[in-house]
């Protein structure tokens, strides 16, 4: 499991929990793999290259297959639309998903619940294995304010069992599908 932190001229990029896919795991090809890691830095540089986004707003970049997922949080709908927008522009992005909520920015406390979170559904995942001889660290699992974020190389079966199990889990809001589907 991984907490990403990462400085840059525009802010401190942090907060959001993720569980990182080992590539021997993965259903994607290695160069898959490193274009989305390289989708996510350019995404998130574009975004905090603009003067409107601020210390104030946090804004957490995940990239799987190409498509660009988008947690945090933001003052104001402009800077949502915005965050939007500049993903859009960078090479590659097949597609962005907004979930950026207009609230204040996540207290330390928040922080660590979303890593708690991420981990807690982690481990449910591989305890209780939704799909025989499926691998669950193929999902990548990101939370934030008591949401869940799913993506990952799926079946729609899978996909399905897995946001069943994760819905149960104590402590989750609401699990939102971001699935690249094999069928």
């Amino acid at each position: 499991f991984s907490s990403r932190r990462r400085h840059t001229r525009y802010g401190t990029v942090t907060g959001v929990q993720t569980c990182a896919l080992p590539i021997s795991t993965d259903r994607r090809s290695a160069g898959t793999v490193l274009d989305d890691q390289t989708i996510e830095i350019k995404v998130g540089d574009h975004i905090y290259a603009a003067e409107q986004i601020g210390d104030q707003d946090h804004i957490k970049v995940e990239v799987y297959q190409g498509v660009v997922l988008l947690v945090g949080e933001v003052s104001d709908e402009a800077k949502r639309q915005l965050a939007s927008q500049r993903a859009a522009e960078v090479e590659d992005v097949e597609r962005v998903v907004n979930e950026l909520d207009l609230a204040t920015r996540a207290n330390a406390g928040e922080m660590l619940d979303n890593t708690w979170l991420t981990t807690k559904v982690n481990t449910v995942l591989v305890k209780e294995n939704p799909v025989e001889g499926f691998d669950a660290t193929r999902i990548k699992v990101v939370s934030s304010r008591n949401n869940v974020y799913l993506m990952g190389l799926v079946t729609r079966d899978e996909g399905d069992k897995v946001t069943e199990i994760v819905r149960n889990i104590s402590g989750v809001e609401k699990v939102v599908k971001v699935f690249s589907y094999m069928d």
